[in-house]
């Protein structure tokens, strides 16, 4: 009996040290194609993550590695002491701000504390709800978590209607099976209710429309929805008008375009003075790209912008 268990634990062994031996040679002929930030990507994502194919799935590295190359590389990680030894003091080699732009993915404790966020929050309120979320709960969010970040990731899971509130709370193999499945939605289906409530236009010529627009914008507890590759938008003004106007009680006169082009939402200033876009003075005769959600002072009005990512 004790001759047939040291047999059964010789074996295993054998077979451990042949699979070591496999994926320390697999690693070794890919050595040169991993970068430093690819070794810290990987190895903070898995603790992160806990699941070696979910990694596979939603981490972007510098190539398009395999499952099986993964697993060779996070096994002599772990095993094999010289290539771990290798590969650590390249990370050590990395600077704080080459570390702080590699893209960790959300595990779902993360999720589901962002989840709790209402998806009737007010964007221009977003972010202080997202600060507060961050800081309560800092221990259980990645270290180099930040608001973009979050925001991205909320706005995704409220699209996807992953919310707690939301009707069909979040189930990933429903999400899944969603994501496969995809049908039109109808612009009603996008927004959050007080959103739908508010759109600048009829409401019930939305109701049924399927063919999403290119970008939401919020102004003044109004929503107007971009289907065009140009917006324009301006002060009141004698002879001239706007998609979007704003109430104008002073002498200065503010212009303004958004357009699309190549999927990519630019704002350009065609007036005579400056406004703000996220703080930062755009002047006459200037553009400035918009990214996927930015904050356009106007005099004492302020226009959050939103693009909507289509399916």
């Amino acid at each position: 009996m004790a001759t047939s268990m040291n047999n059964q634990n010789q074996e295993q062994t054998d077979l451990i040290n042949k699979n070591l031996e496999t994926a320390v040679r697999n690693t070794a002929i890919q050595m040169g194609c991993w970068t430093a930030a690819d070794d810290y990507v990987l190895i903070t994502s898995i603790l992160h993550l806990c699941d070696l194919e979910r990694v596979h799935k939603q981490v972007k590295l510098s190539m398009p590695f395999s499952l099986e190359n993964i697993q060779d590389r996070w096994q002599c990680l772990l095993y094999d002491v010289s290539i771990s030894k290798m590969i650590v003091t390249k990370i050590q080699q990395l600077s704080m701000s080459q570390i702080e732009n590699l893209h960790i993915p959300f595990n779902d404790e993360e999720e589901q504390l962002l989840a709790s966020i209402p998806s009737y929050t007010i964007p221009t309120l977003l972010d202080n709800e997202l600060d507060a979320c961050l800081s309560k709960n800092s221990q259980k969010f990645w270290s180099n978590r930040t608001i973009n970040e979050l925001r991205e990731c909320w706005l995704q899971m409220r699209q996807q209607g992953r919310l707690s509130d939301q009707q069909d709370a979040y189930n990933p193999q429903q999400t899944e099976t969603i994501q496969e499945h995809a049908t039109p939605r109808k612009l009603s289906q996008l927004l959050a209710p007080f959103e739908f409530e508010l759109l600048s236009r009829n409401k019930e010529e939305f109701a049924d429309k399927t063919d999403l627009p290119y970008a939401l914008l919020h102004v003044n507890n109004r929503v107007y929805c971009m289907y065009s590759d140009q917006l324009n938008f301006g002060t009141s003004f004698l002879d001239r008008q706007y998609d979007i106007s704003f109430d104008n009680s002073t002498t200065i006169h503010i212009q303004g375009m958004i357009i699309r082009k190549l999927g990519l939402f630019y704002i350009i200033n065609n007036g005579d003075n400056a406004f703000r876009v996220n703080n930062a003075l755009l002047n006459p005769n200037e553009a400035s790209p918009l990214g996927t959600r930015a904050v356009i002072n106007i005099l004492e009005h302020t226009m959050v912008f939103q693009a909507i990512e289509l399916p």
